[in-house]
């Protein structure tokens, strides 16, 4: 043979391919090999059963009938960036019993690997030409997860017609998604398409990055002179204006009543315009006396007469749970 780099079938290969010829049962091509010849390139001979000096073997990534040449099966293997170290001279493919099948040489191809300093994604691809398609099983082990960029980008062309596309977006070129396109939420729209008119009650509230969804009913509030304003942990912040009587004495009613626990309370004079010299206004309240639905504020006078119960306007905030 007047070519230096070549691909045959072996003896066995020959005769194991005439058998499932024969009988009708494909001959399952699983994996392929490379060697590096003992540092030399070597010629493939048909009585061959194995590499010169075989360093790596692994499942076949693709295997498939030429597209112009129906006699021809294209068998490919691609070896990732971290594997390498030695120099590729020899291929071999076998079946799924480890007989080789086919065997070839190539020029002299030295494969880098990532702790070398370099590396690279090399794909080695042999071809054999047989008489009977059928007689060869065209499958690969579909967890072999390595494929070159021309065969995804084959079956992209054949699986994803340049017709379809996604919110009136082409699919016959990079495009970019976002939550309008497939109605994620936050969306926004012109118009309202959820329709969510009643309140809604999650039996089970979803979760995002491992927190808990929250809903605008978390943050229920009533805005008045008198109002509150719940949070989503529980707290409910509540506030008002009331005047004490002439004792100085007043039990105020919340907006609402807390649930579980009044907290505590600050309160502040609220017609500081009423204030006359020689005097002072104080207003507190009666942790003891005070309960979830009331505040009990008690206000004094102190002026130069002494400490007394006197009237007086005030506003409070209270928080509780």
């Amino acid at each position: 043979m007047s070519q230096t780099y070549y691909t045959i079938l072996t003896k066995l290969g020959a005769e194991l391919l005439a058998n499932a010829t024969a009988l009708g049962i494909p001959l399952k091509l699983t994996s392929m090999a490379v060697g590096d010849g003992n540092g030399s390139i070597p010629k493939p001979i048909a009585t061959q059963t194995a590499l010169v000096n075989e360093v790596r073997r692994a499942s076949l990534n693709s295997l498939s009938v030429d597209k112009n040449n129906p006699n021809q099966i294209i068998a490919e293997q691609v070896i990732p960036e971290n594997e390498g170290g030695w120099f590729i001279h020899e291929i071999g493919l076998y079946d799924d019993k480890g007989n080789l099948i086919a065997v070839g040489n190539c020029p002299s191809t030295y494969k880098p690997k990532l702790a070398e300093g370099s590396g690279r994604t090399q794909v080695i691809r042999m071809i054999i030409v047989v008489d009977d398609i059928d007689s060869v099983a065209l499958k690969i082990d579909p967890s072999v997860v390595l494929a070159t960029r021309e065969y995804v980008d084959s079956l992209i062309t054949t699986k994803v017609p340049e017709i379809r596309k996604v919110n009136n977006k082409q699919l016959n070129t990079d495009i970019t998604l976002n939550a309008d396109d497939i109605n994620a939420l936050p969306a926004t729209k012109n118009e309202n398409i959820y329709n969510v008119n009643a309140k809604i009650n999650f039996e089970n509230r979803p979760e995002f990055n491992q927190s808990t969804m929250i809903v605008l009913s978390d943050f229920d509030v009533l805005f008045n002179g008198s109002g509150y304003q719940k949070l989503p942990n529980g707290i409910i912040i509540q506030w008002g204006a009331s005047a004490t009587n002439s004792a100085g004495i007043i039990d105020v009613r919340f907006p609402i009543s807390f649930p579980n626990k009044f907290l505590s309370a600050i309160l502040t004079e609220a017609n500081a315009n009423a204030w006359i010299a020689g005097s002072a206004y104080s207003y507190g309240y009666s942790r003891k006396l005070s309960t979830n639905s009331t505040l009990r504020v008690i206000s004094r006078c102190i002026s130069n007469n002494g400490l007394s119960g006197s009237p007086g306007d005030f506003s409070f905030i209270a928080i509780g749970y």
